[in-house]
């Protein structure tokens, strides 16, 4: 499959398409983030991203009319509505030395507005932080701007006041992933943001609670994939142990259970079921939770396994 870097063109009614075909049947993987054109193969590198180019509208004579300019982020400090004079403006040759100077004291100006207030300075460490943060998780564009969102709703609340702003940044991160569906565990984003997992999820907890957002329960079946490949399971203990994860949902056993210990407890039960060579400590280092948990969760599980009719392991 080939992958592309340039923006994603639209028809002329504003439908995203395949770069390569022209095919409207773009399917995203929730895994990757990626979007992938089930026509022809063609992977796209960008492929949540939303605010890339305007969707043009038709006015009332038939003609296409659009945006001009750069998109608007929430990720960016001022999010890209500003007009910035640059040091090499200010620095034009073609100017008169009154003209250069004035644009000089202008620019002083406009630098010292735009950091004036603390919550400016604030969002402009945010953000950097945020984008930073994004880059080492590889996440998607749509999940570092709705990151934001919730950023900028909680300074606006003085939730940020008194806490680190690298704490809420990661908090926010964390809720993103979680409404986009994007599979990021607290564990992961605690060590690529450099704290601890309890700090981070005091921090999350605050931020859900003072937005007043409500999180679905998080579903093990998109951890299946990634532990399996991390513990060198193969595609028939995957499937069998998604198999047994719809069971387990199906019967609410998984209420209240960490996804990633239910993940890897399906996928040591089927390999056990299968007589399939995968050693329980690597699962467990795959999902980031102890041996004791698996088997604890395993325990659980073995009731969707009987459900399902499958043969009763140790």
């Amino acid at each position: 499959m080939m992958s592309a870097r340039r923006a994603r063109p639209r028809d002329e009614v504003g439908h995203y398409v395949c770069p390569n075909c022209g095919s409207p049947s773009l399917v995203r993987d929730a895994e990757t983030g990626e979007v992938i054109c089930t026509n022809c193969g063609f992977v796209l590198s960008d492929p949540t991203e939303q605010y890339a180019a305007p969707v043009p509208r038709r006015t009332e004579e038939g003609l296409l009319e659009s945006q001009s300019g750069p998109p608007g982020r929430f990720s960016a400090f001022d999010k890209n509505l500003s007009t910035i004079i640059s040091r090499a403006q200010a620095s034009n040759r073609n100017l008169s030395a009154d003209e250069r100077l004035q644009l000089w004291r202008l620019r002083r100006t406009q630098l010292r507005a735009s950091a004036g207030s603390s919550m400016a300075r604030n969002l402009s460490r945010a953000m950097s932080q945020l984008r930073g943060l994004s880059g080492r998780l590889n996440l998607p564009e749509v999940v570092t701007e709705r990151a934001a969102l919730m950023y900028r709703r909680a300074l606006n609340k003085g939730l940020v006041r008194g806490r680190p702003i690298n704490g809420m940044v990661a908090a926010s991160t964390y809720a993103a992933c979680r409404l986009t569906d994007v599979p990021r565990s607290l564990s992961e984003i605690a060590k690529a943001s450099g704290m601890s997992r309890k700090l981070l999820a005091h921090y999350y907890r605050a931020l859900v609670r003072s937005l007043d957002v409500t999180m679905a329960i998080e579903d093990p079946l998109k951890r299946v994939s990634k532990i399996a490949s991390r513990a060198g399971a193969d595609s028939q203990t995957e499937m069998l142990a998604g198999k047994i994860l719809r069971e387990a949902i199906r019967l609410r056993v998984n209420v209240g259970k960490d996804p990633d210990g239910l993940a890897a407890a399906a996928l040591d039960l089927a390999a056990r079921i299968r007589g399939s060579m995968v050693m329980q400590r690597d699962l467990a280092k795959a999902a980031g939770v102890s041996e004791v948990t698996i088997r604890s969760r395993m325990r659980d599980l073995k009731t969707a396994a009987k459900s399902l009719g499958l043969p009763d392991v140790a």
